[in-house]
C-alpha cells in the first residue's frame, strides 16, 4: 500500500523548477511583469474601444461603418495582445484561446463584409407588372406605384422601371472600384472638398457609355409608350433607389428627378439619376442615416408627363398634430416641383377624414383670387389618400395631379413621417408662460419640424456660404431647397423665409428631429450671422440669446440609426463583443473553453493574468511577489503585491504584513491618501424595501451573502510597482478598479476608474453611478455611463495633478460604498453630493476633513 502510495505521489506532485539565481529570478520577473502590464493596457484598450461602440449604439446619434471597422480593429488587436502575454506569462497554458479568438474573428469579419443579396433580373420592367414583390429590382418608390396602379379607382401614369439589374449591368465592378476608390478620400466634414469629389464621380458616370443593349432596350419601350399615348411624348424620369420611400427614410428630393425628355434626351436623363445617387445630398444623408453605398442600388423610373392643371402633395394625416383628424392638401396650379421644393407658396386645406370631407381650413395664396382646387377634387384627393393609407396600412404622403380632363394621378405614395410628439398638455401650458416672460424676435411662419433648439444664425444663400456652415449653427434660408439638405446633419435648427411642411427639406428636417420653422418673411433680414437665438417650431417663435428655460422643453430626438444596416451590423457585431457570460472567476464554468465573446476573452486572461502573477513566488520559490497584508489603524482588509520596487528598502521577503509607511508606490500613497482621508461611519440607515433589495440581491447571488465571508467580500488587492498601481476592490455588492501609471512623461501617465453593482435596484444603483460621475467630472474626469457602469478617465496630465485625482479615486471609492439604498431620495442625493464636495476640497487643500457624525452616512 505505502509503494501505491508513493507511485501516485510521484505520479501527481509537480516537478519542481530549477532553482534560479537571485538575478535570474529578477529578469524572469520583470519579463513576467513586462507581459503583465501589458496585458493590462491592452485590456484598457479593448475596454474603452468596446465603450466607444456602446455609447454610439445606445446614443441615438448617426455613425459611419468607418468608425466600426476602427474600433473593432482596435479590439481584436488589443484582444489578441491580451492573450499573446497571458501565454507568455503562463508558459503557453492557455493555448486553446487563440482557437476561440480565431472563431470570433472570422465571425465578425463576416458581419463586416456582409453585402445585400442580390437578384439577377430584366433590365426593364413595365410599370403595370411592377407590384411590392418587386422592390428589389424596381426600388420602393416606383414599387408603391405599381401597386397603386392596381387599385380600383385610382390612375398613374403610363411608364417603365430601368431595374436595378441594368444599373449593374451598367456601373460594373471596374467602374464601383474606382467609385470607391474616390469616395474612400472625400473627408465627410469638408463641405467644399466633398461636393468637388462627388461632382468629379457623377461627371465620371455621365461620361460613361451605356452598355449597347441596354440602351436599345431604353429606345424599344420608350417606342411602347409613344404607341401608347402620343408620339414624341414627354417623360419624366425619376429616381426610385432601393431604401428610399421606405417607412421613416424617405431620401427626399436627395436623388435627381429630371422632367420633359424626349428620346434624343433619354440617355442622358437616365445616366443624370443614376450619378444622383452619388450626389453631396444623398452621400451625406445616406451617411446620417446608416446605409452604406452598398445598401443602395438605384433603379429609374420612365413616367409619361402628365399635363397638370394643378399639383401638390397631400397627407392622410396631418403631420404636425399628434390626434390628427384631417387630411392635409397642399396644391399650387401647374406641376408640383414648386411644392416639394420649397420655392412655391401654395394652397392650403384640412380637410375631415369623415364623409362627405368638409374642408375646415383654407388658407389661399394672397395673389390669387382663386382657389387651387374646386370641392369636388378636394373630395376626390380625400378619398384617395384614405384608399391608399388602407392599402398601405400606414398614413400616407402623396405626390398628385390633376390633368385639364380633371384625371387625378397619383405620381407617388411613401409612408408619412409624423413631427415628434406633441408635449402633453401641461407641458405645453408650462412653455406658455414661459414665452410670455420676453415677446420673440420673430413670430410666425409654419411649423415644418417641431422641436426647440439654440444656435448662431448663420445664412446660407450660395454655394460658398455652404461650404462654410458651422456645426451646431441655425440654419437661414431663403428658400428650403433640397440642395441644402447636406447641411442638416450640421444644424440645430432650420428657418426659411419661403416654403411649407410639404417640401423636401421640410421632410428630411422631420427624419432628423430637427426644429424647421418655414415660410417666415424677414428671416433673412432681420437675423444677424453669429447672433444666439433660440427657436422654438412648435410655438413658431424666436428667441434672442440662448433661452434654457425653453431649451429644458425639448424633447428626446428620435433614433436617427434605427433600423439602418448599418445599426444592424453594429447589433450583430455587438452579440460576438459585449457580452460578458463569465462574471464569476470560482465558477466551475470560469474555464477559457466558455469565452463566447471577445468580452468574456478580456475578463478571462485579466483574471488569469493576476493569478499567474501572485503565482510567480510559489513556482519560483520566490517569495517576493506574495501578497502581504496592509497593518494598522486600517479600514476593511487590504493586501498588497509587489511587482517591481513597490516596497521600500526595509521590507523583508519573508515578510507575512506591511505598513503603509514601507510603501514605495506613488500612486498606491495617493490613493491611500483618500481612503484614509475621512473614516467611513457606517451604512446609512435602510428601510424595508432596500433591504429586501439586498435580500434579492444575495438570492441571485449567493457568493455575494453579507453573512458569509468570501473571496470576493473580504479581501481587497493592490498591485503596485514605484510608478504603477492597479486596486481592485470587492465591497459586498460592488466592484471598484482604479488603476494609474504615473511617470514624469505626460504621454506616458495615466488613471482610470471603473465603478459597477450595488444592492439596490438598477435604477437606484444608476442614480449612484451618475452621482459619481458628477463628482469626477466637476474634477475634469472624462466620463462614460452606461447603466449602472461607471467608467472616468484621465492622461497625459501634470503628476501632482494625477496624484490629486487619486485621492479623489479613493475617498470615493471607500464612501460610496452602500449609499445606493437611499438613492431613491432626491434629497439624499444632493446631500452626498454636496458632502462629497466639501470634503474632497478640504483632502485637496490639505486640512483634516470633519468626521462623519452619528446623523452623517458613510456611503456606497
Amino acid at each position: 500500500m505505502q509503494r501505491i502510495i508513493s507511485f501516485f505521489r510521484h505520479i501527481f506532485s509537480p516537478v519542481p523548477e530549477q532553482q534560479l539565481s537571485p538575478e535570474e529570478l529578477r529578469i524572469a520577473f520583470r519579463k513576467r511583469y513586462a507581459n503583465f502590464r501589458g496585458l493590462l493596457t491592452a485590456n484598457n484598450n479593448a475596454l474603452q474601444a468596446m465603450a466607444d461602440l456602446e455609447k454610439v449604439y445606445y446614443g441615438g446619434d448617426s455613425y459611419r461603418m468607418a468608425f466600426i471597422r476602427s474600433k473593432v480593429t482596435t479590439i481584436l488587436v488589443n484582444v489578441f495582445k491580451m492573450i499573446r502575454n497571458l501565454l507568455a506569462m503562463s508558459d503557453g497554458k492557455y493555448k486553446e484561446l487563440e482557437t476561440i479568438f480565431e472563431r470570433i474573428g472570422h465571425d465578425i469579419d463576416a458581419i463586416i463584409e456582409r453585402r445585400p443579396d442580390i437578384r439577377q433580373g430584366p433590365f426593364i420592367l413595365p410599370l403595370a407588372e411592377v407590384n411590392r414583390q418587386e422592390k428589389d429590382q424596381a426600388g420602393e418608390k416606383m414599387a408603391n406605384l405599381g401597386e397603386v396602379a392596381a387599385i380600383p379607382g385610382l390612375t398613374v401614369p403610363q411608364g417603365f422601371v430601368v431595374t436595378s439589374s441594368a444599373t449593374r449591368h451598367f456601373l460594373t465592378d471596374e467602374y464601383l472600384v474606382e467609385i470607391n476608390r474616390r469616395l474612400q478620400v472625400i473627408l465627410p466634414d469638408n463641405l467644399e472638398e466633398m461636393y468637388k469629389g462627388c461632382a468629379e464621380i457623377q461627371q465620371m458616370i455621365r461620361d460613361s457609355p451605356l452598355p449597347p443593349d441596354l440602351e436599345e432596350l431604353l429606345y424599344v419601350h420608350y417606342a411602347r409608350l409613344e404607341r401608347a399615348t402620343t408620339p414624341h411624348c414627354r417623360v419624366a424620369l425619376r429616381s426610385s433607389a432601393l431604401g428610399e420611400d421606405t417607412a421613416g427614410v424617405s431620401f427626399a428630393g436627395l436623388y435627381r428627378t429630371v422632367l420633359g425628355v424626349d428620346r434624343e434626351s433619354l440617355v442622358a436623363a437616365y445616366k443624370e439619376i443614376i450619378a444622383s445617387k452619388y450626389g453631396a445630398r444623398a452621400i451625406s444623408y445616406r451617411r446620417k442615416r446608416g446605409y452604406r453605398h452598398v445598401d443602395i442600388e438605384m433603379c429609374v423610373g420612365c413616367l409619361v408627363m402628365v399635363d397638370a392643371l394643378v399639383s401638390g402633395v397631400t397627407y392622410s394625416l396631418d403631420p404636425g398634430e399628434e390626434e390628427s383628424e384631417v387630411i392635409r392638401i397642399n396644391a399650387t396650379a401647374g406641376i408640383a416641383k414648386g411644392v416639394v421644393d420649397g420655392t412655391t407658396i401654395t394652397d392650403l386645406y384640412l380637410v375631415s377624414r369623415e364623409k362627405p370631407h368638409a374642408v375646415v381650413y383654407r388658407e389661399m395664396r394672397q395673389d390669387q383670387a382663386a382657389s387651387a382646387l374646386t370641392y369636388g377634387q378636394i373630395k376626390k384627393l380625400a378619398e384617395a389618400a384614405l384608399l391608399l393609407e388602407q392599402h398601405f396600412g400606414q398614413p400616407q404622403d402623396i405626390e398628385w395631379s390633376f390633368d385639364h380632363q380633371g384625371t387625378l394621378y397619383i405620381l407617388q405614395s411613401r409612408p408619412m413621417l409624423k413631427s415628434r410628439a406633441a408635449e402633453p398638455e401641461e407641458d405645453t401650458a408650462r412653455m406658455a408662460q414661459i414665452e410670455e416672460r420676453e415677446a420673440p424676435v420673430l413670430l410666425g411662419g409654419i411649423c415644418a419640424s417641431s422641436g426647440i433648439a439654440s444656435g448662431p444664425v448663420f445664412r446660407v444663400d450660395s454655394a460658398e456660404t455652404l461650404c462654410q456652415f458651422p456645426p451646431g449653427a441655425v440654419l437661414v434660408l431663403e428658400h428650403p431647397l433640397p440642395d441644402w439638405a447636406p447641411l442638416l446633419s450640421r444644424a440645430a435648427a432650420v428657418i426659411a423665409e419661403h416654403g411649407s411642411e410639404a417640401g423636401h427639406l421640410a421632410t428630411v428636417s422631420r427624419e432628423f428631429g430637427i426644429p424647421a420653422l418655414f415660410g417666415l418673411p424677414g428671416a433673412m433680414t432681420d437675423l444677424v450671422d453669429g447672433e444666439v437665438v433660440t427657436v422654438n417650431a412648435t410655438t413658431r417663435a424666436i428667441y434672442r440669446g440662448r433661452r434654457e428655460d425653453l431649451l429644458r422643453m425639448q424633447t428626446v430626438r428620435r433614433n436617427i440609426m434605427a433600423g439602418s444596416p448599418v445599426q444592424r451590423i453594429l447589433t450583430d457585431l455587438l452579440q460576438h463583443i459585449t457580452p460578458l457570460n463569465l462574471n464569476d472567476p470560482d465558477s466551475p464554468q470560469f474555464k477559457s473553453t466558455w469565452c463566447e465573446t471577445l468580452h468574456d476573452i478580456t475578463r478571462f486572461c485579466h483574471e488569469k493574468s493576476v493569478s499567474e502573477m501572485f503565482n510567480f513566488g510559489q513556482i519560483h520559490h520566490f517569495d517576493q511577489a506574495a501578497a502581504k497584508r496592509l497593518v494598522g489603524k486600517v479600514p476593511m482588509e487590504w493586501w498588497v503585491i509587489d511587482l517591481a520596487d513597490g516596497f521600500g528598502d526595509g521590507v523583508h521577503i519573508e515578510d507575512k504584513s506591511i505598513r503603509i509607511d514601507d510603501i514605495a508606490s506613488v500612486p498606491m500613497l495617493a490613493i491611500w491618501q483618500g481612503i484614509s482621508a475621512v473614516p467611513w461611519a457606517g451604512p446609512p440607515p435602510v428601510s424595508v424595501r432596500g433591504f429586501g433589495s439586498i435580500i434579492f440581491q444575495s438570492t441571485m447571488r449567493p457568493e455575494l451573502d453579507p453573512a458569509v465571508a468570501s473571496a470576493l467580500t473580504v479581501k481587497n488587492y493592490f498591485l503596485i510597482s514605484r510608478n504603477f498601481c492597479n486596486l481592485s476592490v470587492r465591497l459586498g455588492y460592488h466592484y471598484a478598479m482604479i488603476e494609474a501609471y504615473l511617470s514624469d512623461l505626460l504621454t506616458e501617465s495615466y488613471v482610470t476608474f471603473r465603478f459597477k453593482g450595488g444592492a439596490a435596484d438598477l435604477r437606484r444603483k444608476t442614480v449612484r453611478a451618475r452621482l459619481l460621475a458628477d463628482v469626477l467630472q466637476h474634477y475634469d474626469f472624462r466620463v462614460e455611463l452606461n447603466s449602472d457602469s461607471l467608467l472616468a478617465r484621465l492622461k497625459k496630465k501634470p503628476l501632482e495633478y494625477l496624484k490629486q485625482r487619486l485621492q479623489i479615486l479613493g475617498y470615493l471609492t471607500l464612501h460610496a460604498r452602500q449609499i445606493d439604498m437611499v438613492m431613491n431620495s432626491p434629497g439624499e442625493v444632493n446631500r452626498y453630493r454636496d458632502k462629497f464636495l466639501a470634503d474632497i476640497e478640504v483632502m485637496l487643500a490639505g486640512d483634516t476633513p470633519p468626521i462623519l457624525g452619528e446623523s452623517d452616512h458613510g456611503g456606497e
